[in-house]
């Protein structure tokens, strides 16, 4: 836009093309230049007070960013603050979700708005393009409305491996904010509930959503459960931590990504540690996820069938 002093200039493009009538007027602009141009359309309303320059394009966050400047106290949250964060496992195409307390009277139009009655300092991050986010822990805990459980176990191990403590992401952590927002009757609080349940606290995130639908079936295969991320220290004192195991048999399974690793040095490594195992008397059996894609009953059962031969074998020696 012309007539624009430099500092609201760069303002405006880094928050995707949104202004508020006060920074117009702060501009020098009078009201009725401000009515012009919604009129001949050099600048759209998104919701009262705030404009999205013609120019700059309808996006995801350009909708977040007048939001957010239409009402402070709103926080993007849920899927949508989940795809801010750039979380796996979880995909957000409407229009922004938002978090607000009890006692406002939020915008309309475009949004969905939710309403709390614990929403703390802690919840919002503030970005640099005017976007106020929720935290990733509180992002997460929302998510749960949303979500199956399935999604939800898989966004969890995410979250825990990509922002841990650094982000104030750890298991111990993510039970506080549970039981800080454990309202009666609050939405996803139940499958929350369910799917922290099942880890513990030391365990390691697992490393895909698809290592976890392996473990699950092989549950409801009959094997026992078996535990995540083992360690077992190597004749050469390094600690490896296998995606599942059961140390009763000393058999350890790895769920391999070929489509994104499956380099030559990620061979060899892997080729070196399954010796290891096997100087120490345990057996480890890889499946690959170019596997699970053709044939996913087919590698469960052959995994349940190779699991039984190493108990067999085992059992059998004592």
């Amino acid at each position: 836009m012309r007539h624009l002093l430099p500092g609201l200039a760069d303002t405006i493009a880094r928050r995707h093309g949104v202004v508020t009538r006060a920074e117009l007027i702060g501009n020098g602009w009078s009201r009725h230049r401000i009515e012009q141009a919604v009129h001949d359309g050099t600048l759209v309303v998104c919701h009262p007070g705030v404009y999205r320059v013609r120019t700059s394009p309808r996006t995801f966050e350009s909708q977040c960013v007048a939001a957010c400047l239409a009402d402070p106290t709103l926080i993007v949250t849920g899927p949508a603050g989940a795809r801010l964060w750039g979380f796996r496992h979880i995909r957000h195409a409407g229009p922004p979700i938002l978090l607000t307390t009890h006692d406002r009277n939020p915008i309309s139009g475009g949004v969905i708005v939710r309403r709390t009655n614990v929403l703390d300092d802690t919840d919002r991050v503030v970005r640099s393009d005017g976007i106020v986010v929720a935290s990733p822990a509180r992002a997460w805990f929302d998510c749960g409305r949303w979500v199956s459980d399935s999604t939800f176990e898989a966004i969890t191990e995410w979250i825990l491996d990509r922002h841990g403590p650094g982000d104030g992401v750890t298991v111990p952590r993510l039970w506080a904010l549970v039981r800080r927002l454990s309202a009666r009757g609050r939405p996803g609080l139940a499958r929350v509930r369910r799917v922290m349940s099942q880890r513990s606290d030391w365990q390691r995130p697992a490393g895909s959503k698809l290592e976890l639908r392996v473990l699950r079936a092989l549950r409801s295969a009959g094997l026992p459960e078996l535990v995540r991320q083992h360690p077992i220290r190597l004749p050469n004192g390094i600690v490896i931590h296998p995606d599942a195991a059961d140390p009763s048999i000393r058999w350890a399974l790895e769920v391999d990504h070929v489509t994104w690793h499956g380099g030559r040095a990620d061979a060899q490594r892997d080729k070196g540690r399954d010796r290891g195992l096997r100087r120490l008397h345990w057996q480890v059996d890889r499946v690959t996820d170019q596997e699970l894609r053709v044939d996913f009953a087919g590698a469960i059962r052959e995994l349940v069938e190779l699991y039984n031969l190493r108990r067999d074998e085992v059992n059998g020696q004592r």
